[in-house]
């Protein structure tokens, strides 16, 4: 198995490099809009979060079935938005513009976060929350973006029957895979990063 993720990542490393720069441009384009928005967007986002941070010190459990199928809905409809874009020209550059997109959202959320709490208290409720789940979930939309886009590629070069049969068959092997590391990510947001996202806010 270590082999055959070390040769995938080989024969495909320049997408990989090219995929994870969008994704710190996303990450930073995040920050940067955060950073530069007016006092009363950022009055609103403290408010929110502070209200949310203070209803979690209350709160006593988590619903981790609601959480757990929310993510898995979430992920399926990502998978589903995915492989509609695999299929035409038109919307390759949609899946760079997805992890680019994915890499904002992130920077803003950490920018949030710290701009709330303070550095020290807003990087280590960004690590817990938000870590261990996307260090899965991020790599995987690297993974499934670039199969989607080497099946496009593929058909394009050899339309006949066997070669599409072939292109279509290896990209849902794929998704099958995304899909099962996208659940594993979820369990772990659900029962692990919450976990520990809610006692870091009921003790720091």
């Amino acid at each position: 198995m270590r082999k055959i993720i070390q040769k995938h990542i080989k024969e495909n490393i320049k997408e990989y490099i090219i995929f994870a720069l969008i994704f710190i441009i996303g990450l930073f384009i995040g920050t940067m809009v955060l950073n530069n928005s007016d006092n009363a967007q950022k009055v609103e986002i403290s408010n929110y979060l502070t209200n949310f941070s203070s209803n979690l010190k209350e709160q006593n459990n988590i619903n981790y079935t609601k959480m757990f199928f929310g993510l898995i809905a979430k992920d399926i409809k990502l998978l589903i938005l995915m492989t509609f874009l695999s299929v035409s020209i038109i919307g390759i550059p949609a899946l760079y513009f997805n992890v680019g997109y994915k890499g904002f959202n992130i920077g803003y959320t950490i920018s949030a976060l710290n701009a709330t709490f303070g550095f020290a208290k807003g990087l280590t409720y960004s690590l817990s929350l938000l870590f261990l789940s996307k260090m899965i979930e991020i790599p995987t939309i690297f993974f499934l973006s670039i199969s989607g886009i080497k099946m496009y590629k593929t058909i394009i070069k050899d339309r006949s029957k066997d070669n599409i049969k072939y292109a279509v068959t290896r990209f849902i092997i794929n998704l099958v895979i995304a899909l099962a590391l996208l659940v594993i990510s979820a369990l772990i947001e659900t029962y692990l990063s919450s976990n520990l996202f809610l006692i870091i806010v009921k003790n720091f």
